[in-house]
Formats: C-alpha cells, sequence, structure tokens
C-alpha cells in the first residue's frame, strides 16, 4: 500500500480506510458502525461477537461513502438553499430556506417552530458526527401517513460552480457536501474524560480508540462464552474416575477437539464376549481364589469331556467317512448282483418266481431258525429224513419235496450268497458305527445350559450349537446317501473350545498363584481395562459432548486473535505524530485567546496514553497539576470544545462553509459576545450558517457582523427565520424576525399586511376576521414604536450589547423634544386603540385609515431623526 501524507483529519480518515481492508472483517464493520453511529450499543456487540466467531456471516465494511471527510485539494463548498423537504418530521413543504455564500446567515427559530429539523437534515448531508442516543431519530410526520421517503433538494456551490444534489434519509449525499462542516460541542475532538481531564482526541484516532474498546468488549464476550462453555463439563469429564495406566485413562488425559469418535467407540463398545470376561474377572477377584480355582478346572473339565465328544463327531462326518460308506454301498451292489445272478438258476426250473430273491432269503433264513431252534433242534437244516415235515407248511415231505429243500440249502451256502450277505452285515455295521457318533439331544440340550448359564458364555454356546446341527445335518445326508455329500464339514476349531479351556486353566493357574505374580498381575490389568472401558461406555455422551465443547472452545480462542488491538494502538499512535502538530497547538492556543476564556491560559500537551491509546490534555498553563475539568465551567467547556473545531478547520486549508446549530447554550453573556466576534470574524473569508433560537445571540452576532473599526470590516449578514403557521412547523421567511427587524422593515411589513387584508373590512367592518386583523396590526405598530426607540438610540447603545458606543453619543443629540412628545402621543394612541379592541364591553375596531393614520405618523417620526442623525458625524 503506497504511504498517504496525512496533512489533515480528512486525509487521517482516508488513511484509516486504506488501513483498515488489511483488518478482520468484523472490525472493518465496527468502524463502519462506529462513523455512522459514534458509540456501540449492547446490540452491536452482540452483532460484532458473532462476526468475530463467524468469518462466513455477511459483513458491510467501512467504505469510501461512509467516512463523509473532506477531500484535500476540494474546492470550497457553500450552500446555497434547502428546498422541497418532504416527510421530514412535521415540516411544511414547499418552502425554501436560503443562505449567503460567504457572510454569516442567522437562522432564527423558536422552540417548536421547525428549526431542528433543517439541522438534523444538514448534519445527515454535510460532514457531522453523531453519537448514538445524542443525535435525535430524524422522524416523518408521526400525525400523517408517509407518503415517500424522507428527502430535499438541495443547491451548493462548490469553487465558482452551482450545483444541485437530492439528500434521502439513509443515502449518500454528495460527497462534495462532506466539505461543509457542522459543529456540535456534544460531539467535538475536545472531551471531558472520567478522571475529569480536559482532552484533545482527533476524530479518526478517537475512532481508533473506540475500535480498541470494542476489541476490548468482544473479547470480554467471547471470554465469557468461553467460561460459560467450560462450567458446562460434568465432574465426570474433569475429574475421571478412570485409572490413569489404561487405555481409557489416556484418552480422557489427551482429550481434546482431535479427539476422533471412532477411537471413543471403539473403547467405549464392549463385545458380548468382553462384557461376559468383565464378569468372570470380577467374580474371580470378588471370591476365594481356591473355592474359584476349583470350580474353573470343573468347568474345564466338563468343556473337555464336550470336546472328546464334539471331536468324535467331527470325525464320523470326515470325508474319509463319506468315502468308506461310498465304497462299502458300491461291495455290496456288486455282490448282491454276482447272488441274483445265481439265484436266477436256481428258480428257472421251480414253479414259483422269485426263488433266491431278497424276500425269499428272508423266509429262508427264518425257516433255518425255526428248524434248528424248535422243529429239529438236533438235525441239520434241511431235516429230509422220510418222517420229516416240512417247517414251512407241516407236510410230510415228498421226495420231491426233499430234494427241493436240498437244493435251496445248497444255493444258500454258496459262495456268491455268502459275500453279499457279508457285504451287506458290514454296511450295517458301519453305518450303526456312524450314528453312534451323534451327539444324543438331551445332551445337547444340557450342555448348551452350561455353556449359556454357568459359564456365560453365550458366543460360545451359539458356536457349539451351529457346529452340532451342522454336523448332524451333514452326517444324516452321509448316512442317507450312503456317501460323501456337497455339505461342507463345520470347522470344530472355529469354535473356540480350546482357547476357553486353556483360558480357564490360566485363570485357574492365576488364582492360585502370588499376588505379585505376572499372571496375577496380567488379569488385574485386564480387569482394570474392561472396568474403565465399562465406565467410558456409561458417559460416552458426556464425552462427545464435551469434544464439541472443546471444538466451539478452540474456535473461540481463535476468534481471541482478532481481538488484540496492537495493531490498531500502533496506528493511532502513528495518527498521532501526523495530525497532533505544532501548527495545530498554537492554532489552538490562538482560538482559545479569540474566546476571551476570562483569563484562563491553556495549552494542548502530551498526557502519554492509555491502553495503548495516545492522550492528549489540554492543561492549564499557570497551574498543569490542576485538571481543567475541574476548573472550567459549562460554558467555557463549550468554548474550549468550539476553538479546538476551529483549530482544526484552519489548519485544513479548506474555505468551505459551517453551519453552528446553538452554539451558545449555557453560556453567559461575555462568552455569546466572544462566540458572536469569532463567527462575524470567520464570516468575513467563508461561508458561515448559525441556527438559532436565542435572540439576545443573534443581536450580538447581527451587531458583530455590522459593527466595524478601522481595523475590522464589515461582514456580510442575512437573517432567516423559521416559524410556526397554523400548528405547522417550518414555514420559511428570507428575512429576519419581526421581533429583530428594523423599524423601518416592519413598518414596510404592515403596510404589505393593512393592503392585503382591507378585504375584511370592506366586508364586514364589525365581523371578528377584522376586529383580529386590526388588534395584531396596533400591537405590532405599538411594538414597532419600541424598535424606533431602539433604532434611534443605536448609535450609542444595542439591544442585548455589553457596552456603549462614544463615538455614536453625538447622534443623540438629533433627537428633539418635540420628537419624545410626538412618540408618546402616538405610542399612547396605540394603548387607547388596543383598549377599544381589547377589553370594552362592544369593542370596535379601528377603520384601516385610521391604522394608516399612526403608520404615517411613525414613519414620519422615523424619517426625520434618521435624516437628521445621518447628517450628524461621530
Amino acid at each position: 500500500m503506497t504511504e498517504t501524507k496525512i496533512n489533515t483529519e480528512a486525509d487521517a480518515l482516508r488513511d484509516v480506510l486504506a488501513w483498515s481492508i488489511e483488518r478482520p472483517a468484523w472490525q472493518r464493520d465496527a468502524l463502519r458502525r462506529l462513523v455512522a453511529q459514534g458509540e456501540l450499543a449492547d446490540g452491536d456487540l452482540a452483532e460484532l461477537t458473532a462476526l468475530c466467531k463467524d468469518k462466513t456471516l455477511a459483513v458491510q465494511p467501512l467504505a469510501e461513502g461512509d467516512i463523509n471527510a473532506q477531500q484535500t485539494g476540494a474546492p470550497a463548498v457553500a450552500l446555497k438553499s434547502i428546498r422541497g423537504v418532504q416527510n421530514v418530521n412535521a415540516l411544511a413543504e414547499g418552502q425554501t430556506l436560503t443562505f449567503l455564500p460567504t457572510g454569516v446567515t442567522i437562522v432564527y427559530g423558536d422552540n417548536g417552530a421547525g428549526k431542528s429539523g433543517y439541522v438534523r437534515i444538514l448534519k445527515r448531508a454535510c460532514r457531522a458526527r453523531t453519537t448514538r442516543g445524542k443525535e435525535e431519530t430524524l422522524l416523518p410526520n408521526i400525525y400523517e401517513r408517509q407518503t415517500g421517503p424522507q428527502r430535499a433538494d438541495l443547491e451548493y456551490c462548490a469553487g465558482s460552480q452551482v450545483q444541485k444534489a437530492e439528500w434521502k434519509n439513509g443515502e449518500a449525499t454528495d460527497a462534495l457536501l462532506s466539505e461543509i462542516s457542522v459543529f456540535d460541542s456534544r460531539t467535538a475532538n475536545v472531551h471531558v474524560e472520567e478522571t475529569n481531564d480536559l482532552a484533545y482526541t482527533p476524530y479518526p484516532m478517537k475512532l481508533l480508540e473506540r475500535l480498541v474498546n470494542a476489541c476490548k468488549a468482544v473479547k470480554q464476550k467471547l471470554d465469557e462464552e468461553i467460561a460459560t462453555i467450560k462450567a458446562q463439563t460434568p465432574k465426570s469429564i474433569s475429574d475421571p474416575s478412570c485409572s490413569a495406566s489404561t487405555a481409557t485413562g489416556a484418552l480422557m488425559e489427551a482429550l481434546s477437539k482431535n479427539t476422533k469418535d471412532e477411537a471413543l467407540d471403539a473403547l467405549a463398545t464392549l463385545t458380548d464376549e468382553e462384557i461376559a470376561r468383565f464378569g468372570e474377572l470380577t467374580s474371580d477377584f470378588a471370591n476365594d481364589p481356591k473355592v474359584t480355582a476349583r470350580r474353573l478346572r470343573a468347568q474345564r473339565h466338563r468343556l473337555e469331556t464336550l470336546r472328546s465328544g464334539l471331536q468324535t463327531l467331527a470325525l464320523a462326518i470326515a470325508p474319509v467317512n463319506g468315502a468308506r460308506l461310498a465304497a462299502l454301498t458300491s461291495d455290496l451292489a456288486t455282490k448282491k448282483a454276482a447272488a441274483v445272478l445265481a439265484a436266477q438258476d436256481l428258480s428257472k426250473d421251480e414253479p414259483l418266481a422269485g426263488v433266491g430273491s431278497e424276500t425269499w432269503r428272508a423266509l429262508w433264513e427264518a425257516a433255518r431258525a425255526y428248524s434248528v431252534a424248535e422243529a429239529y433242534p438236533e438235525k441239520a437244516f434241511p431235516h429230509t429224513d422220510e418222517a420229516a415235515h416240512c417247517v414251512l407248511c407241516q407236510q410230510p415231505l415228498g421226495e420231491n419235496a426233499a430234494a427241493r429243500l436240498t437244493r435251496f440249502e445248497t444255493f444258500v451256502q454258496d459262495r456268491t450268497q455268502q459275500e453279499a450277505g457279508s457285504a451287506r452285515q458290514t454296511l450295517k455295521d458301519f453305518r450303526e458305527g456312524l450314528k453312534g457318533k451323534a451327539v444324543p439331544r438331551v445332551d445337547f440340550i444340557e450342555e448348551r445350559q452350561f455353556l449359556d448359564d454357568e459359564l456365560g458364555n453365550t458366543a460360545l454356546a451359539a458356536a457349539v450349537r451351529d457346529f452340532t446341527v451342522r454336523a448332524h445335518w451333514r452326517l444324516r445326508a452321509m448316512l442317507k446317501a450312503n456317501a460323501d455329500v456337497d455339505i461342507p464339514a463345520p470347522s470344530l476349531a472355529k469354535c473356540g473350545l480350546d482357547t476357553v479351556i486353556d483360558a480357564l486353566e490360566t485363570r485357574a493357574g492365576a488364582l492360585l498363584a502370588d499376588d505379585e505374580s505376572e499372571e496375577r498381575k496380567k488379569l488385574r490389568s485386564e480387569l482394570d481395562e474392561l472396568k474403565d472401558r465399562q465406565w467410558l461406555s456409561g458417559i460416552k455422551d458426556d464425552v462427545l459432548a464435551e469434544i464439541e465443547r472443546l471444538k466451539s472452545i478452540a474456535k473461540l480462542e481463535n476468534a481471541l486473535k482478532d481481538t488484540r488491538p496492537n495493531t490498531i494502538t500502533a496506528k493511532n499512535t502513528s495518527l498521532s505524530e501526523a495530525l497532533i502538530t505544532e501548527r495545530l497547538r498554537a492554532r489552538f492556543a490562538r482560538e482559545i485567546d479569540h474566546l476571551n476564556l476570562a483569563g484562563l491560559a491553556i495549552e494542548l500537551t502530551q498526557a502519554g496514553s492509555q491502553h495503548g491509546v495516545s492522550r492528549f490534555k489540554l492543561s492549564l498553563i499557570q497551574s498543569a497539576s490542576r485538571n481543567a475539568g475541574d476548573i472550567l465551567s459549562e460554558g467555557e467547556y463549550r468554548c474550549v470544545a468550539l476553538a479546538g473545531f476551529m483549530a482544526e478547520l484552519a489548519t485544513n486549508n479548506s474555505g468551505s462553509g459551517i453551519i453552528f446549530d446553538d452554539p451558545v447554550s449555557s453560556l453567559d453573556h461575555l462568552h455569546r459576545e466572544a462566540i458572536a466576534g469569532r463567527l462575524a470574524e470567520e464570516g468575513r473569508t467563508r461561508q458561515v450558517i448559525v441556527f438559532t433560537h436565542d435572540l439576545p445571540f443573534l443581536f450580538l452576532l447581527r451587531n458583530a457582523c455590522t459593527q466595524v473599526d478601522d481595523a475590522t470590516q464589515k461582514t456580510e449578514i442575512a437573517l432567516r427565520h423559521v416559524q410556526k403557521r397554523q400548528n405547522r412547523p417550518g414555514h420559511c421567511r428570507n428575512e429576519a424576525p419581526d421581533k429583530a427587524q428594523s423599524a423601518a422593515a416592519r413598518l414596510k411589513t404592515m403596510r404589505t399586511h393593512l393592503a392585503n387584508t382591507r378585504i375584511q373590512h370592506d366586508q364586514d367592518p364589525d365581523g371578528t376576521n377584522w376586529l383580529i386583523i386590526a388588534r395584531g396590526l396596533i400591537d405590532s405598530l405599538r411594538q414597532t414604536w419600541e424598535t424606533a426607540v431602539e433604532d434611534a438610540i443605536s448609535p450609542v447603545l444595542r439591544t442585548f450589547a455589553s457596552k456603549v458606543d462614544t463615538k455614536g453619543f453625538a447622534k443623540l443629540s438629533a433627537i428633539t423634544q418635540e420628537d419624545a412628545d410626538t412618540m408618546r402621543k402616538h405610542y399612547g394612541q396605540c394603548s387607547v386603540l388596543l383598549h377599544k379592541t381589547s377589553d370594552a364591553m362592544s369593542p370596535s375596531a379601528p377603520t384601516p385609515e385610521r391604522i394608516e393614520e399612526e403608520l404615517d405618523a411613525l414613519e414620519t417620526w422615523l424619517a426625520g431623526v434618521t435624516d437628521r442623525q445621518s447628517k450628524i458625524k461621530p
């Protein structure tokens, strides 16, 4: 950024604007608010704190249009008029208020006449500083419906060019109007501090000082928010009951915004096996070690028995047994085929079919058993002697029958039949053997209950059940198919029986070991880990909430970095060096002298710094140790503030207009007269506009402008009057108020009014309208006689003047006894006429002709005195 030489307050403001671009966004928004409002309300601080915390929120940074500052090298700017006012307070519309481009324009208005409404417009359109709560809100007419924006038309001179501008409330006006300054002692650079020191702080420095205060206020809010968040941490988090040596303890010790939810979940979530293990270890260490060890070894023995049975089942369903079933089945089929062929040869000569078949063989074997056991126990089968009977039909055996029986037995005893029978028996025995390897259902149910209830190992119970069901399923399929099947054989090793059996023995051994043994310590460590993890699972939600709190605190602490005032105070210091120059000090001393502060000598001195912000003090030269704020009266303080304002104007080399709003409130006569003289002096070279409701000050200022001597020249002056008519304020007259007009001007006004209202008399000479008009004219006439007397003695003593002008004393010699008699006569006539129109039972108003006679008498008297006085040289 290119360095810009700072000569004036306006340069400093633009330098602050350029500097602010690199400041945090919330500070740029704060600067805009401070420029617009002067101070920050609680609502502003809350919004700025939110902006500081969240950089994604939209901000309105300070911009060129906000600073409303004069520009180096700008032409002198002076107001010409303000007109077209709409919807501002209750100001009358269609009015025009004009101003002298050079000289003093006094705008007089009684309280409630509307003068302040015009001042408020100009404060917003020109360069005026406001402070929240001290500048009245610019309201529309509360008694009427607003029909459009609050606006006014401004006409001004910029150098030799006449320009027009439209002012709308809340919108930027022409930048050149910022060259016109509005003085308000409430927001002046001179101010009384809490220590009662009278301090001087140029506005750009005051702006940065308030920004420092804003940083402190936002920091305080952030600190309070952090403290509030920290106070929400439960005792279970701030003082955890877990062991520092466990993984849970390590996590709690290192808990931060970066702690991952996954790490917390992994520790806080216990599996069913871990829960069971925790129960086991808790029980182990709670009971007599020897008793527990015996119980564990009994459980181990039962598990070993269960494992042995399951191993037998696992072997039964092994593929090799499936292959064995298939081989035995195949062998039986082969041998059966050979036996069938032999049977076919046997049965071909027999009367009945089926001889040699399986059914037939069963019948034959039954017959054999009956014969050997009961019919012929001592005879070989078949018994075919002559006395023998057939064991099947019980008939005596004939020769053919005996031969058949012998033939059948020979067939049965044949080798092929023997081999087929042997193969059949072998297959049967093998199948029965496999069936015997199955776990009985009753035993299966008991073992599951043991695993579930006594051992408490649900997972192992489920694994054993799964293995057993799958193994029985495969076994049934193998027996049904008499061969191996595609159903996979389950793995007994995957059930975890071996691990559980070993763990039981390990636990039993550890329980019986010494307390200081490694086995015992390992179990204790495992118990501690599980115990802390179970504790963590119970406060998991609190820990998650604490992580979120830590994240919030981290964001707030990061935001706190943007509240550090170091850079701001450094900028304030550099501005103080540029703005508080020897030229300013000298000009300030001169302005103090001009305002005649009762002999008090005040100088501008360096007063160190406070909170990093440079301070400049207005000290009493004769008593530097005393606080000027303790010594000066309210009126003197206002004069000092005005002196500071005039010194600033003198050092910024601007010849643009100045506007004063009631500059002499709370001042005594001497200070009013001093300020009147100073403003008249300033009006000789630039535009000075004074709004006042103080009639004595109006006369003092007018006298200061019109009185001349050898060392001074006359200041051009114009008087304007803002008044209320028919309860509507803001009516403008581009002339002095009646109370401030000369007798000649008031006579002219009355003649015009009489001519305009004569018709009321012509239409109804005894009517109320004419009575009111006549009464007003006679009352004004009497007051004008008083003004004429004041005008007659003005060469020596002016109204509200604090001194007698002896140079004009000779002019009083022009006033004769006849002048005095005439004045008393006609002044008395006014009283008589007023009495007739006010207090009589039947009031009668004077005719227009009668009133005109009295006007003529006053005009003649005034012309005579004025003419004679003009001929007398001082």
